[in-house]
């Protein structure tokens, strides 16, 4: 199923992770970064991974470090947990999912709430039985008097 704008936005925003690599770190780094050692993910080549929260402070982190002429690599990858889970299927779309949750609640509740069947009884004719035959009833009311 084709995946929505939505979709690849929640997927951007809850599933994505960037991560930055380099060897020596800047001397200021801005605020939302955390710092970690590597161990073997980054094939040995880098001592620490820096891990931005947002776009934003990717942009600055990227700029202290070109500032300070450190070299550096950056890497995207999925995070784990539950929001990976539910939003990172390539074969589903997750807002599809959820419109059509919603429909099936809206009509479950519909049918359990007994309006069908009011709607039934409100709407069909009663019977009634003279000689044998079967003929519909229907009471007429008279229309309430309009002042003038």
């Amino acid at each position: 199923m084709q995946q929505t704008p939505l979709d690849r936005w929640l997927r951007k925003k809850y599933v994505y992770v960037s991560h930055v690599y380099c060897n020596t770190l800047p001397q200021g780094l801005p605020y939302g970064v955390t710092v970690e050692e590597t161990t073997g993910e980054s094939g040995s080549m880098y001592l620490y991974r820096l891990t931005p929260e947002n776009d934003k402070i990717l942009d600055e982190l990227t700029a202290h470090l070109e500032v300070a002429n450190i070299t550096y690599t950056s890497r995207v990858s999925d995070n784990e947990g539950l929001g990976d889970k539910m939003l990172n299927d390539q074969n589903k779309s997750f807002t599809m999912q959820i419109a059509w949750l919603i429909f099936i609640v809206i009509i479950l509740a519909v049918a359990f709430s007994g309006l069908p069947v009011h709607l039934w009884k409100t709407l069909s004719a009663a019977e009634e039985e003279t000689d044998g035959k079967k003929k519909a009833h229907m009471t007429l009311v008279e229309p309430a008097e309009i002042p003038a």
